[in-house]
């Protein structure tokens, strides 16, 4: 017998963002809209935890200054992999250099915002809601959802797989009062989770559980959480299907970032609908000591993650509508510390990745002066606006404005 104590106990709904919506009622789908198969393009927005160091990301080896500064971290020959005469990336990411010579990727250098904030709170929200002026009272991404024009964008949405570091769940920057974003840790952790200790328990308590759901209530609120619940067990239903029908055509590498972008990867092949991803990469780029080793490792699961996502939507047919950009918080300070690590700064690199009728390859922006500083950091020289102007303009199809503000331009790195 279920009772309304055990009923919610062991019902375990996701979570969602948004503020009007409950916090245990963690994530809502409506119908699925037509498929990326069907012509959309979908993003995804890659988080690179904790502050990377975009110095030793996007190496100016040719710099003397550089190696000044960096006497002990300063990467040498064996450590890059030459761009051009006077940029290389770190040698951990070589699969991304192997994308990059495919026409398949592109580098925003020196991006940023001014008066960089060093807070990792702080500057995070202001990554994700676009607005460094003001305290963030909704995300970039949610506020694109909010202007489309598309009457069923507030049914597509966007999903985050993963903890976002920001306290788990769905990220500031989906957030609005409106969207409602589909967040959990994993395809095979969403789902009805139903006592089993004897026969056929959980498939009554999930029937019971769509009963009480599908009784229509007068109250606006309670009205609200029993469309959230039904849409959650519904999601469920058609994401536990996705995770069956999907072969991926490569073998991804045993991270939980890989896996995440599998999971992507196996709902870009579905019709399920959802074109906005949001995922973080695994550990933190917050290197204050020791950092070689530790971002060699982030980085090599980066780009070994990356590479074998775009290798399985080629596979597909899909990697042309797929768009894929990372971003970190901050960069790190041009001089190394006492610690073998860097400290909190500014001016960072941003990739851009997809299909080679997608992107225009190259290097944009401008990679800032080591001997030009503010302060021992780097000058921004690319508001990180007019890199997401440049999405929403030229991928999505949206007007910037409404979304970062006017007076972004647009870059060039979108066919």
């Amino acid at each position: 017998m279920i009772t309304r104590r055990n009923f919610c106990k062991t019902c375990g709904i996701m979570t969602m963002a948004g503020v009007m919506a409950p916090t245990f009622l963690a994530a809502t789908v409506a119908a699925a809209p037509a498929s990326l198969a069907a012509g959309k393009k979908a993003l995804v927005v890659v988080q690179m935890t904790g502050g990377n160091d975009g110095l030793n990301t996007l190496v100016p080896y040719a710099d003397s200054a550089y190696h000044t500064a960096r006497p002990t971290l300063g990467l040498k020959d064996d450590g890059i992999i030459k761009l051009n005469d006077q940029l290389a990336l770190h040698a951990s990411l070589k699969e991304l250099k192997t994308m990059y010579d495919n026409g398949q990727m592109a580098i925003v250098a020196g991006a940023g915002y001014p008066n960089p904030n060093y807070s990792h709170f702080r500057s995070m929200e202001i990554w994700q809601s676009a607005n460094p002026d003001s305290a963030a009272r909704d995300g970039w991404l949610g506020r694109y959802l909010n202007n489309s024009t598309d009457p069923t964008a507030l049914t597509k949405l966007g999903m985050t797989i993963g903890n976002t570091g920001q306290g788990g769940g769905a990220p500031l920057a989906f957030s609005t009062e409106k969207t409602v974003v589909l967040s959990f840790g994993g395809i095979q952790n969403f789902q009805f989770r139903g006592d089993n200790s004897q026969k056929g328990d959980k498939d009554a308590q999930l029937a019971a559980a769509r009963k009480i759901y599908g009784l229509a209530t007068q109250n606006s609120t309670a009205e609200y959480i029993r469309t959230t619940a039904l849409d959650a067990l519904n999601a469920s239903d058609s994401l536990a299907k996705i995770t069956t029908e999907y072969k991926p055509a490569v073998t991804y590498p045993k991270t939980p970032f890989a896996d995440r972008l599998q999971q992507i990867a196996q709902i870009l092949n579905s019709d399920y609908g959802t074109r906005i991803f949001y995922v973080a990469t695994d550990g933190s780029y917050d290197t204050h000591f020791n950092q070689a080793l530790t971002q060699a490792r982030l980085h090599q699961t980066l780009a070994e993650g990356l590479s074998a996502f775009y290798q399985d939507l080629q596979a597909h047919n899909l990697a042309d509508s797929v768009l894929t950009m990372t971003f970190s918080e901050f960069g790190r300070r041009v001089a190394e510390n006492g610690s073998k690590g860097t400290d909190h700064g500014s001016a960072e690199p941003m990739f851009i990745l997809g299909g080679k009728n997608a992107l225009k390859p190259g290097i944009y922006g401008k990679q800032p002066s080591l001997t030009d500083l503010d302060n021992g950091n780097m000058k921004v020289q690319v508001d990180f606006r007019s890199v997401y102007g440049t999405v929403l303009q030229k991928w999505l199809g949206a007007d910037p404005t409404p979304v970062v503000g006017a007076g972004f331009p647009a870059l060039d790195f979108i066919s």
